[in-house]
């Protein structure tokens, strides 16, 4: 997103700015915690186990939509009118999953409240570079990573008690009043003079269509059990993702910044390192919460707040992490994967056994490591932008991120439901796809980590 020039002269105090970009992160941010602590209720109410992962998907699906569009759609409303558009549509969809006699409708909600989300999270950090100076980048990035402590402390509490008392519909509805809060302070605080382009380029709708398609592919195979029927959804996921990248690379105006898909430059190992930590976050994130509550029978709330462990661990990381310069960032970005992969070891070991406190350690490992590089990896990819894409670049970071936890969550669904978790909660069940989860995806921080070996400190 671009703010005019106008209001580059009338910008907000910085304190204002912060809190309007912290304020973009919270709603979506309590969103994903509260629903990862309802969820296991649900289904215990309304059915639906086969397509648990679903739920995930489909968020993280309406988000890259979403996160990609913003930057258009800002250009064409201005940011005050577009952040308020995101809060509505994110509303309508909680509104729908607190009303879903079933669960194919709360995976639509859930789509709906991913498209407004997506849109509120990338401007969240188009904001960072429009309404902040290079030198605070850093800063700013380590904010929003640290911003997701209030929903990871707030978000289990309002969850655990809701659905403990039998009223997981009601914590959809509790959704709402921090979405409109978001969009009441955006409108307040941002300028009201901010120049709008109506010849912005469109919304890449086509590709963006391939890449969500790509992921429905992935997901779908969970689903089927002809092998046949398998094989044709990859390769169809396969030519979704070839046929997006032909036609984005012939297009006037790109979706991906130059160099995002390269191993050989600056940029386009940092945004693959971004891809594949992002991918990190979805099996705790998605399975985590019903498999202890399964195999160790703890409490809704205190699934939530295992879960939580994980983003409360990232915002330590950063913190930890905050006052290493970019010229000296090499060591943390390479130190983080590996303790994200010492995570994932951990929770192979002891998410069917336990102790439960061995699974929060495992969870905290993941969460460190992530946070450990993120900021870094994020600056170095704003210092890496071409001078005419920093705004395509800077709203590339959360896509990126969207659609690696989009494809985690579709493969988490593949694994789990490979293991029998679609038939059966069963604790041997469970116990099984929650060490096929995790021991596969170990592999992607170890890849995280063989990039990151290679990855040229920042300016």
């Amino acid at each position: 997103m671009h703010v005019g020039s106008r209001a580059a002269s009338r910008r907000p105090p910085p304190v204002l700015s912060a809190l309007v970009v912290v304020s973009s992160i919270l709603a979506p941010a309590f969103g994903a915690f509260i629903t990862a602590t309802i969820l296991p209720s649900a289904i215990a109410e309304i059915g639906g186990l086969p397509i648990y992962a679903w739920a995930s998907t489909a968020y993280a699906v309406g988000s890259i939509v979403g996160s990609a569009g913003s930057s258009v759609v800002g250009l064409k409303m201005g940011m005050r009118r577009a952040i308020s558009l995101a809060v509505g549509v994110f509303v309508v969809g909680a509104a729908i999953c607190a009303s879903a006699p079933s669960m194919p409708v709360v995976v639509g909600g859930r789509a709906l409240q991913g498209l407004g989300g997506g849109v509120l999270i990338a401007a969240a950090h188009s904001l960072v570079r429009e309404l902040f100076p290079e030198a605070l980048w850093q800063r700013m990035l380590t904010v929003i990573s640290c911003a997701w402590a209030i929903p990871a402390l707030g978000g289990p509490v309002v969850g655990g008690v809701l659905a403990g008392l039998g009223h997981w519909r009601a914590a959809f509805w509790a959704m709402a009043p921090m979405a409109l809060v978001a969009g009441a302070l955006t409108w307040r605080i941002l300028p009201r003079s901010e120049t709008h382009d109506t010849r912005a380029a469109r919304v890449p709708f086509g590709r963006l269509a391939l890449i969500c398609a790509s992921v429905l592919c992935i997901g779908s195979i969970a689903n089927l059990q002809a092998s046949q029927a398998r094989a044709a959804l990859f390769a169809a996921a396969v030519a979704c993702v070839v046929l997006m990248l032909h036609l984005d690379g012939r297009a006037p105006a790109r979706l991906f910044p130059t160099g995002m898909l390269s191993l050989r430059n600056r940029i386009g190992k940092a945004f693959w390192m971004v891809f594949l930590l992002g991918m990190s976050t979805t099996p705790g994130g998605v399975y985590v919460p019903l498999l202890v509550q399964v195999l160790h029978d703890v409490t809704p709330a205190a699934a939530g707040y295992l879960y939580a462990v994980q983003s409360l661990s990232w915002t330590t990381g950063t913190l930890l992490s905050a006052r290493v310069s970019p010229a000296r960032s090499r060591s943390v970005i390479m130190l983080g994967p590996l303790l994200t992969a010492a995570g994932f070891a951990g929770l192979f070991f002891t998410i069917g056994t336990g102790p439960v406190a061995a699974i929060a350690v495992s969870l905290m490992l993941i969460g460190v490591g992530i946070g450990t590089c993120w900021a870094h990896i994020g600056t170095a990819i704003l210092s890496s932008a071409r001078p005419d894409e920093g705004a395509l670049t800077a709203s590339m970071i959360p896509s990126t991120q969207l659609f690696a936890v989009a494809l985690g969550a579709a493969l988490s669904g593949v694994i789990a439901n490979a293991a029998g978790l679609a038939a059966s909660a069963s604790r041997p069940t469970a116990a099984l796809a929650g060490a096929w989860l995790f021991g596969s995806f170990v592999a992607a921080p170890l890849a995280a980590f063989v990039i990151a070996s290679r990855l040229r400190p920042a300016r």
